[in-house]
């Protein structure tokens, strides 16, 4: 009964999730005051109450007859006098507040609700996570949602009223190029972000068609991207010394393609060909299944939240994956590589043990009359960095039991992970960024542009496209040769990277060059590392 707004968060949280909006509207006004819904009225209700109008009416003698004028020019006439009157036509109404309450579609969680109460969030993320319920509305509004953040984000858009213009595509310079900036101490662990605009964010593959946009700056320039592959699992292998998974890793194993194949039930070998395509006994190249490719990603994304600390109610949420699916992945991970929660759980000891009080109290958010005295703990991983962590309120089980605050088991895997993969990151962006100046890079025929998570993105001319290819994918291999050299740090194994080209940064085509210019790249990129390590 009213006009429903997309931008208000109070119609949008009923609507989703159950709860009732007061909106204007009109209500018949009874004699007692109260008041019925106009539309709400039904002829058993209350008397009610009307407009008075004027009307006149004879006035009348002591016998209750018609009074007459005896005399002047009204004489013989009637008497009438004006007497204010109920117009029967128009029912006395007013503006109210309505209720209209909606059954709602989902159940929210404790975490999305808002300070009014029965209000929640619908922010994009929460909107996102909804996606993934098997409820056809919500699939469409996450889906609506998306199309209209990546046009508000990496398009453009204007404001009908302002002329205002924003978004990614209003940032293009007037040389066609978009310079963003690289910040390096932005984040709690170290990793490097973006803005202005967040080019850490661009979107891949089916959520959007964005990256396509980026093209060379060279008439025939190619674009060129080197990826660790699965650096989150490397690390994992690495900080824990899990036996079996660098085993599986040094066997040349993909990590997400073995994770499809036990989830399947097909051969590792039959997944790989599906994810990443292969060439036949006849030379034929076959390219890689989409649907397979897709679902390589979503496992990679799993992979990635697993080893970054999410939980298992948390991937569910996130990816789609049913809760038991998510479970029985992680069981089976904890089965196959039993030293990764062992190393964190001592990790965790190691935390509590070298807690220190903050000073700070806080009220529970949750637990009505309950103080939260904070603490904070350090761990130092073996390249020296410290981390650095604070408690929080526990959750509701743990205050039951008498503990209060508690370190976050999310942050103590995350940190210690994204840290230690931003310094491999950044291994592999220093070896690239120093080789690249040496050359003048390649005389101002190719340039690094970006770094998107853990890869590194270069433009290059088609004169200097190859040595501009076999410098980068060198740079990115020898990272983890720079680690062992500056940190005195016992890697035992390398972090891989793919590195592919294409006409655009949307597009990732397998590529090599010739083994003569692979080892003059390996050799001038170890130059820069001696250089390097030498300081």
């Amino acid at each position: 009964p009213f006009q429903f707004k997309w931008t208000s968060r109070f119609h949008k949280s009923a609507l989703i999730f159950g709860g009732t909006v007061q909106y204007d509207d009109m209500e018949y006004v009874h004699e007692d005051g109260t008041g019925t819904l106009c539309s709400a009225w039904s002829e058993s209700s209350r008397p009610k109450t009307y407009v008075q109008r004027d009307e006149e009416q004879a006035v009348l003698d002591d016998e209750g007859q018609p009074a007459f004028y005896k005399s002047g020019k009204n004489a013989g006439l009637p008497k009438t006098r004006k007497v204010k009157v109920p117009d029967l036509d128009r029912p006395k109404v007013r503006k109210c507040k309505a209720p209209f309450t909606f059954p709602g579609f989902t159940e929210p969680k404790q975490e999305w609700a808002s300070a009014e109460p029965g209000v929640y969030s619908t922010a994009s993320d929460v909107i996102e996570e909804l996606g993934v319920r098997d409820i056809p509305f919500l699939k469409a509004l996450a889906k609506l949602q998306s199309m209209a953040k990546d046009l508000s984000t990496y398009y453009m858009v204007e404001d009908e009223k302002t002329g205002e213009r924003k978004g990614m595509l209003s940032l293009v310079g007037e040389d066609g190029i978009i310079h963003h900036g690289i910040n390096h101490c932005s984040t709690v662990t170290g990793r490097f972000s973006s803005s202005n605009p967040n080019s850490q964010n661009l979107p891949k593959g089916k959520k959007s068609d964005v990256k396509t946009v980026f093209t060379s700056r060279y008439p025939g320039g190619k674009i060129i991207q080197s990826d660790f592959s699965a650096l989150e699992v490397y690390v994992q292998a690495v900080l824990t010394g899990c036996t079996r998974l660098i085993a599986d890793l040094r066997a040349g194993l993909d990590m997400h393609c073995l994770r499809l194949s036990a989830s399947s039930g097909r051969p590792y070998d039959e997944v790989y060909r599906l994810c990443k395509g292969y060439t036949d006994e006849h030379g034929v190249g076959h390219p890689a299944d989409p649907e397979w490719d897709a679902k390589r990603t979503d496992a990679k994304v799993f992979s990635f939240r697993r080893a970054y600390g999410a939980g298992a109610a948390t991937i569910a949420a996130g990816t789609g994956i049913p809760l038991a699916e998510v479970e029985a992945l992680i069981a089976a991970e904890e089965q196959m590589y039993p030293e990764i929660p062992s190393h964190f759980a001592k990790v965790t000891e190691q935390i509590k043990k070298n807690r220190k009080p903050t000073g700070t109290a806080i009220p529970h958010p949750f637990v009505p009359g309950v103080m939260c005295n904070l603490g904070r703990s350090t761990h130092r991983t073996p390249d020296g960095k410290l981390y650095g962590y604070v408690e929080s309120p526990a959750p509701e089980y743990l205050c039951r039991k008498g503990i209060t605050a508690s370190f976050s088991p999310t942050q103590i895997l995350n940190f210690s992970v994204q840290g230690t993969g931003a310094e491999v990151m950044k291994g592999g962006m220093w070896l690239a960024v120093r080789t690249f100046y040496r050359m003048k890079n390649f005389d101002g025929g190719a340039c690094l542009i970006t770094t998107i998570h853990d890869a590194q993105v270069v433009d290059a001319s088609p004169e200097a496209n190859d040595r501009a290819f076999a410098i980068l994918h060198a740079s990115m291999t020898r990272a983890t040769e720079l680690l062992r050299r500056l940190f005195k740090w016992d890697w035992p194994l390398d972090v891989p990277t793919d590195t592919t080209l294409g006409i655009n940064m949307g597009d990732e085509n397998k590529y090599k060059v010739s083994p003569e210019l692979a080892a003059w790249a390996d050799a001038e990129v170890m130059i820069t590392l001696k250089a390097i390590t030498r300081t």
